[in-house]
């Protein structure tokens, strides 16, 4: 039992003394963070001008300022500048031919400004009030004059293990009752962890919440309940998103940008939206967009559902459609059009994407949709997109919930359930291994798949989706080498794996053994079928129904054939092969591009988690990535406009988009997709002999009654 201490009254005083520090710091805290500069503040919008080509430190495009938009005296400039313990930008100390010129020229390209604007820059030994233009040109001007001002910006690059928060790097917005205190990163401003619902308490659905006072953003708050590598990780308060945004606005709220919601994948039973302390500001500063990436409930705190009690399961969608409603009334704040918004998310949570795509409570709340690598197909991953009734999910993960906590299917196991201790509950898997699925709840999804038939509601937004080239590989690494066999090796796999007899297709004509070593070959092959049949078949199926039933406006497709696997997520053979030219592997070899292995590029996250480049293409490749994910976020097209891309001085892209070809949508007569990889193009669908062999034709949605 806790005991409440004797304090003796000699040390009585210093207790107190003690306790005055610990308010006035607490005081001290909620003053800066209330008084730390803004553009309300400051009464201009910002944007950090630094032209990001994801080189990070290695790049010579070296120069940045903040711009100070709202016109100004020199005296005003000078004065909002030291507000951001910034002096005002020195063409003296930059070069302003090093980045800061293509970033101001994009500004005028937006049409925030005339070309022939001029800005406050520092003053020097002979010339007291100084402005230049977007060529560079500097002129000494009448002080009284009111311009927009470039400030310094010394705010240091971000990495994996390092930013730079310290107080005079302090950046503060008003939203709503809130003062959020984030952070200038050299590239953008960021905000962790901002509280996007109450906790409601375990089994019951979440709502937006409404905050009031001073609000931390610089550190993240603690992620979702879950077991990651058999470590019990996270806490069941966790209903947190971080925004990472080039652009504040001021009270006019205008120019806003358009957002990326990202929800992140793991099986709905583990990750996070804080995974490599990283909330996109790569992506979000090169591609000009504002990035927003959740935590949502997991495992059996987030998707259980009992039959005969309330508890109904999709409380982690529920998370997810609550974070889109906090975002659509609080992102103007942040720099983000709550208009614009594009969801996008990786494996599972490609599948609640699906799962949203199919849900009239999230209807007006998006405007597009992406889906990577989403688990469609074979059993298990099917039940990610082909929903089981809840009495159908009790049969399936109750017994095990039960035994595991010892809870008696009666009247009191709601109460049961409710009460049992997380450590508990966080241990409890599932019969068809660690994973966790959307239910037919008739609340959130009143049927078992999206209707791209035009059958039932479907959101009528654009959606991007595609694969990596050779998804299941990392999950049948573990496999890799049991027997030489082909028939062998998909009866394994079939029998352990995907609980279907397999081994037909080892000697099907559709799957031929590639050539070579035998080991290599079964393998290869194995994997292809359940590439095919567990990702790549149904996906396409998708694709094709929604445009032929015009349930869609349009859908774009893609296949990465060169990718780079997250460290937390690899195996040998989702690695390029080394060489004495190549020490971290030749992209340009023959390798599994492998599950996951599209996101680092998308996040433009190579350099920023401490990846090793693997040859002179990494880079040039993820600023391609990235472009065409952000014009898609723009423009609901993957097309970059050329006309941003020279704006922006973004010519290696141009100079690839040139050679790979305009990325056409989905069409019935020739569907087809972008190749992504270097001197990529769009060809058409592959794999549809294998499709129909695997009983997943891309007409499958023609043939089924959804």
């Amino acid at each position: 039992m806790y005991e409440v201490p004797i304090v003796p009254p000699e040390n009585r005083r210093a207790q107190d003394i003690m306790k005055a520090i610990t308010l006035a710091g607490a005081l001290w805290f909620a003053a800066s963070a209330a008084t730390a500069p803004g553009p309300i503040s400051l009464d201009s919008p910002l944007t950090i001008l630094k032209e990001n080509d994801l080189y990070g430190q290695y790049s010579n495009r070296t120069s940045v300022a903040i711009l100070v938009e709202k016109p100004k005296t020199f005296a005003a400039a000078k004065s909002a500048c030291s507000s951001l313990s910034e002096p005002l930008w020195s063409p003296e100390l930059q070069d302003f031919t090093a980045g800061v010129n293509n970033t101001l020229s994009y500004q005028a390209y937006l049409r925030k400004f005339s070309y022939s604007q001029q800005f406050w820059v520092a003053d020097n030994a002979h010339d007291t009030c100084r402005a230049i233009d977007l060529a560079g040109k500097v002129r000494v001007l009448d002080c009284s004059r009111t311009l927009p001002a470039l400030c310094a910006h010394s705010a240091p690059l971000s990495n994996i293990s390092f930013w730079g928060d310290s107080e005079k790097y302090r950046i503060s917005i008003k939203t709503g009752d809130q003062t959020v205190t984030g952070f200038r990163d050299g590239f953008g401003f960021r905000f962790r962890s901002l509280r996007y619902a109450a906790n409601p308490g375990r089994f019951k659905h979440s709502s937006v919440y409404n905050g009031v006072g001073n609000v931390d953003a610089m550190e993240y708050q603690p992620i979702c309940r879950q077991l990651h590598d058999g470590a019990d990780l996270g806490d069941e308060d966790c209903f947190f998103l971080n925004i990472a945004t080039p652009y504040l606005p001021g009270a006019d709220k205008t120019n806003l940008k358009p957002i990326l919601f990202w929800i992140h994948g793991g099986s709905n039973v583990e990750v996070n939206g804080n995974l490599g302390n990283s909330d996109a500001i790569n992506l979000a500063t090169r591609g000009d967009i504002v990035v927003v990436k959740i935590n949502y409930r997991l495992g059996h705190f987030g998707w259980l559902a009992m039959d005969g009690t309330s508890i109904s399961g999709n409380y982690g969608l529920g998370d997810m459609i609550t974070a889109m409603k906090w975002v659509q009334k609080n992102i103007e704040a942040f720099g983000g059009d709550p208009t614009r918004i594009s969801i996008g998310g990786d494996s599972a949570a490609a599948s609640d994407i699906r799962a949203i795509m199919a849900s009239e409570s999230a209807d007006g709340l998006y405007s597009a949709a992406i889906m990577h690598s989403v688990p469609i197909g074979f059993y298990p991953v099917n039940l990610f997109s082909h929903w089981l009734s809840i009495p159908d999910s009790t049969a399936l993960f109750g017994p095990m919930v039960l035994d595991g906590t010892g809870c008696v299917a009666d009247s009191t196991l709601q109460a049961c359930l409710t009460s049992v201790d997380p450590a508990v509950l966080v241990q409890i898997l599932s019969p068809v291994g660690h994973l966790a699925f959307p239910v037919i709840d008739n609340y959130l999804l009143k049927t078992s798949d999206l209707q791209v038939t035009g059958k039932g509601y479907v959101a009528d937004v654009p959606l991007l989706i595609g694969v990596n080239r050779d998804e299941t590989g990392i999950q049948l690494a573990p496999y890799y080498g049991i027997t030489d066999n082909a028939a062998a090796f998909l009866d394994y796999v079939g029998q352990y794996v995907v609980g279907q007899n397999l081994s037909a297709f080892a000697n099907n004509p559709n799957f031929p053994p590639p050539p070579g070593d035998p080991v290599l070959s079964a393998f290869n092959l194995t994997q292809r079928v359940l590439t095919d049949g567990g990702y790549k078949c149904l996906a396409w199926a998708t694709a094709y129904s929604a445009i032929k039933h015009k349930v869609l406006p349009k859908v774009f497709t893609y296949e990465f054939n060169r990718t780079y696997s997250p460290t937390t997520y690899t195996n040998p053979i989702c690695e390029p092969p080394v060489s004495v030219a190549h020490p971290f592997g030749d992209p340009n070899g023959e390798y599994f591009k492998c599950h996951s292995g599209d996101l680092t590029f998308v996040h433009g996250e190579l350099l920023y988690l401490g990846r090793p480049i693997r040859d002179d293409l990494d880079i040039p490749f993820e600023q391609l990535v990235v472009d065409y994910w952000a014009a898609y976020v723009w423009n609901h097209d993957p097309n970059p406009k050329s006309g941003y891309l020279k704006a922006r001085g973004y010519w290696g892209t141009l100079s690839q988009i040139a050679t790979a070809g305009k990325w056409e949508a989905v069409n019935t007569r020739e569907p087809s997709m972008m190749r992504l990889q270097w001197n990529g193009g769009s060809v058409e669908w592959d794999e549809k002999p294998q499709c129909e062999a695997l009983g997943f034709p891309f007409t499958t949605y023609f043939e089924t009654n959804l």
